[in-house]
């Protein structure tokens, strides 16, 4: 029952035909909440190892600084699981999922729990402050705005800084696949492929583009300059490897065509053991330890490792049988499905319960038993974000049920069915 409350799908729901048979019921993906417990660990690494002193004192500290790999992670899985459901209706010539109902679905999924902690933290636990600028401080944080004003990037939920981001994917991804949908109905299925490909190439341009352009005004401490590499467009690379996932699953379960050695019992272990070759890689690149610092242009290899990671990290989850091989099997266990089904919460709950702990047990920042101060906030962070995740997130989730508009159906086939892939309550 567990493995069937916490299993994620990668359909959505559409529209009316615009053309063509409906594509098949799209199939679970059961591997991916293994994956978000994978990132929230990692992410929890990252900042436990600083603050032990690990990091800054200890030679592994050359791969404790990397485990922020993990936030790339959590952004190919968006790419992947949000952008699916678009792409398999463009691929299909049918409508696509409805706008609104994905915003509001967003909307639901991230704010509620997202202002309970930074309520907590900066009002209640006072472990976290808003930067200057009085109300106008609080709506920065409160509306995700905070990475486009210097004066509040560093303040309220730090680790929210990818949440700015996400909300911005979330604009986005409906407005692109609106664009590159146009007429695609009118198009062979050869064409339709040949169009997403070209669409997600261009992002990759574009990300790249941006990150030479600020890097090149690094100087600045405004928008075009280090703030600026906390935008979108600096990331857009990675969303569009995970949607470049999402275009080749869609298209090989439309077509039936997935490849027969992609099945092979060795497949997850080659492409993780490509993910660890991408992680010795980058940490051996001679990249600065400390959380926050000056990029440079070695920082565009060091994003492409990061990616390389993530996509090899991932790629098990999305081809072959879902139920055989250890690596599967390990993903779906349900204590790490469980995690991932809550590290949202996790996520945000973390640094909070790191500073708590702390002062509670009088502990000296950079001189702290490593693994006694992780097990303890591991285990704290998760029971608060078990609390998070069924008194804030699934009540906030089940609210679309309460509007009318939202339980229409749609009348293309199998696609009226499916739910959305990251509702933990579907």
């Amino acid at each position: 029952m567990a493995e069937q409350l916490l299993s994620q799908q990668s359909g959505g729901s559409a529209g009316p035909s615009e053309g063509g048979a409906a594509p098949p019921r799209p199939p679970r993906f059961p591997a991916f909440n293994g994956l978000r417990a994978i990132a929230a660990v990692l992410v929890l690494g990252v900042h436990t190892a600083f603050v032990t002193g690990v990091t800054p004192k200890d030679p592994i500290g050359i791969y404790t600084a990397r485990l922020e790999i993990g936030v790339s992670v959590f952004f190919l899985i968006s790419g992947f699981l949000l952008y699916r459901p678009f792409v398999s209706a463009h691929l299909a010539g049918v409508a696509k999922p409805r706008t609104g109902a994905f915003w509001l679905r967003r909307l639901l999924r991230i704010v509620p729990a997202y202002w309970v902690a930074l309520f907590f933290a900066t009002t209640v636990l006072h472990v976290s402050k808003m930067g200057a600028g009085g109300w106008t401080a609080y709506v920065n944080h409160y509306l995700f705005l905070q990475i486009y004003y210097y004066s509040q990037w560093r303040y309220g939920l730090s680790q929210a800084w990818s949440l700015c981001i996400e909300m911005t994917f979330y604009l986005f991804i409906p407005l692109y696949a609106m664009a590159i949908g146009r007429r695609q109905a009118t198009r062979n299925p050869s064409r339709r492929m040949k169009i997403e490909i070209i669409g997600l190439l261009c992002l990759v341009v574009v990300s790249f583009a941006w990150r030479i352009f600020c890097l090149s005004h690094k100087g600045n401490q405004g928008d075009t300059g280090q703030l600026g590499l906390l935008w979108l467009p600096a990331y857009l690379d990675l969303f569009a490897c995970g949607m470049l996932l999402a275009v080749v699953s869609s298209w090989t379960h439309q077509h039936s065509s997935e490849p027969r050695w992609i099945t092979r019992r060795w497949v997850p272990w080659v492409s993780w053991g490509l993910a660890a070759l991408s992680f010795y890689a980058v940490c051996h690149m001679g990249m600065p330890i400390k959380p926050i610092y000056t990029q440079t242009f070695p920082d565009l290899l060091r994003q492409s490792l990061y990616e390389s990671f993530a996509f090899f990290l991932i790629l098990p989850a999305v081809f072959g049988p879902q139920n055989k091989g250890l690596i599967r099997k390990t993903l779906r266990w349900w204590p790490v499905a469980s995690l991932g089904a809550i590290s949202y919460g996790f996520y945000l709950w973390h640094e909070a319960v790191m500073s708590k702990w702390v002062d509670y047990r009088h502990l000296i920042i950079f001189d702290i038993p490593y693994w006694k101060y992780f097990a303890a906030v591991f285990i704290l962070s998760a029971v608060v974000a078990t609390v998070s995740y069924f008194v804030i997130e699934l009540p906030a989730l089940r609210l679309k049920n309460s509007l009318s508009w939202w339980r229409q159906r749609s009348n293309i086939g199998s696609l009226n069915e499916t739910r959305d892939p990251e509702d933990p309550s579907a």
